[in-house]
């Protein structure tokens, strides 16, 4: 009787893994970031920040997900002068998983696109009149994931073009650009 039991229990644990590989409900993100912004305007005066971040998303219809995001990224030698600078976003919005009906199999590249709205806050000295504040931030690009198993994919390239609008004396809005990489757990119901 106890073999019969041991045996049901494997079959349907066995079973459930195999329907989880198929979908999942959502996902939770650990990435690094690398962002190439610039401090002003005119002159590129570009530099790279280097942070990371954490999103999840909730699967709600179809190949279409809810997702929140929270980042940060951080420099101590700032160009003009070499001062500091941390960028801290939150974000959401939608994310849009891009069906491929040519490639089948459990490792299949899952890419994605998405657009996320938000806030970010800019601290340090390249800061400057900004320092402190909280302005509208958007991320708009995608990525792509490649399941390891069930439950665990490598995000191996993540392309965002990054708008933040701080007070910069001339047009406010400063054009980012994040590449991103990292781990994905997915979870379902």
């Amino acid at each position: 009787m106890r073999s019969f039991l041991l045996s049901d229990l494997f079959f349907l644990a066995g079973s459930s893994a195999v329907r989880a590989q198929d979908t999942y409900s959502g996902d939770v993100a650990a990435s690094y970031h690398w962002v190439r912004t610039n401090a002003g305007p005119g002159e590129c005066g570009c530099f790279g920040l280097n942070g990371g971040g954490l999103s999840g998303s909730w699967l709600f219809r179809g190949p279409w997900s809810v997702v929140a995001d929270f980042s940060a990224e951080h420099t101590s030698s700032a160009a003009p002068l070499g001062n500091s600078l941390t960028l801290t976003s939150f974000l959401a919005g939608a994310r849009y998983q891009i069906p491929q009906p040519w490639l089948e199999g459990s490792h299949q590249p899952q890419p994605f696109a998405q657009i996320l709205l938000g806030s970010t806050h800019a601290g340090g000295g390249v800061a400057g009149v900004a320092a402190g504040s909280f302005e509208f931030a958007t991320r708009i690009g995608g990525g792509i994931d490649v399941p390891v198993n069930s439950r665990f994919a490598v995000r191996v390239i993540q392309i965002d073009y990054y708008l933040t609008t701080f007070a910069n004396s001339t047009n406010n809005h400063q054009n980012n650009f994040l590449v991103g990489a990292g781990i994905v757990y997915h979870w379902s119901r």
